[in-house]
């Protein structure tokens, strides 16, 4: 009996792949492999980024809470019952005590001590005042634009109650060519009568103890709405010392930050190491 010639078509079933050239291979698990394994990624990474929004939005949150605790601080300081300045005591050592509280004064003006502060308008207008105790403590009386006059100081014994402050700082941005001058009409008392009046950039008390009389309180006092409005000067507005606030929402805003770096950056890790399993040969994805 003849054999039968290989390739016949009883060497397999009819219809089968192996029977039919060019016919497609089954699909290849690689492919969706690494497909699974970038998802994986993406997905780590979006889990880390979402976490990382939410703690930075509540560390701003705890920021926002300090600063305001920091505001109601210096409020709630300056708005304590006045402290009473009388008398013949040396009030010098006592000022460390009392900054940023009002404080009350008795005495009366040195008007050869009168300047303006201020790199722009509206300048504030500031007196020494000599107190019953003998020192010297300047005051902010009110403020007044380049172009208005500046009037004179009352005569006679005042008292006062304004904030008590220390030092301006000296600005940065300081321009001694475009500042206001006496010569610009500022420096033109009520009656019409020209005034030699200097113009400073800040209220520095080391600047000013070097023409006033001696001895100066280390910190000057801004008059009281009503004060001013007594000499018909508008109020000039206290920058009330930055306290302390509240140290503990500090504290957490910096930590919920910490977090989300930290949330952050693991999900990067932890994708990165998804990344490397896969890719290690003679392993199937």
């Amino acid at each position: 009996m003849a054999d039968r010639p290989s390739g016949s078509p009883s060497d397999g079933p009819v219809g089968s792949p192996a029977g039919r050239p060019g016919a497609p291979r089954p699909l290849r698990p690689a492919r969706s492999g690494r497909l699974s394994t970038r998802l994986s990624q993406v997905l780590l990474v979006g889990i880390g980024l979402v976490l990382a929004v939410i703690m930075t939005g509540l560390g701003l949150w705890q920021m926002n809470v300090f600063e305001s605790q920091r505001a109601n601080t210096a409020q709630a300081r300056a708005g304590q019952p006045p402290v009473v300045w009388d008398g013949t005591t040396a009030r010098r050592d006592q000022v460390g005590e009392v900054y940023g509280r009002r404080i009350q004064v008795t005495g009366h003006f040195l008007k050869d001590t009168q300047v303006l502060v201020g790199t722009s308008s509206p300048l504030r207008v500031v007196t020494g005042l000599k107190m019953t105790s003998g020192e010297i403590i300047p005051v902010v009386r009110g403020e007044v634009t380049a172009t208005e006059k500046v009037t004179a100081p009352p005569t006679g014994q005042v008292t006062l109650t304004g904030v008590l402050l220390a030092s301006d700082a000296q600005p940065s941005d300081f321009d001694s060519a475009s500042s206001p001058s006496a010569s610009s009409g500022s420096g033109v008392a009520s009656g019409g009568v020209p005034m030699q009046v200097s113009v400073l950039p800040a209220l520095r008390l080391e600047v000013l103890a070097q023409s006033w009389p001696e001895p100066i309180v280390p910190g000057y006092l801004t008059a009281s709405r009503q004060d001013a409005a007594r000499e018909g000067l508008p109020a000039a507005t206290a920058p009330l010392p930055e306290t302390d606030g509240g140290a503990r929402n500090r504290s957490y805003a910096l930590q919920w930050w910490a977090f989300a770096a930290f949330a952050l950056g693991m999900s990067i890790v932890f994708a990165r190491t998804v990344g490397a399993r896969a890719s290690r040969p003679g392993r199937r994805s």
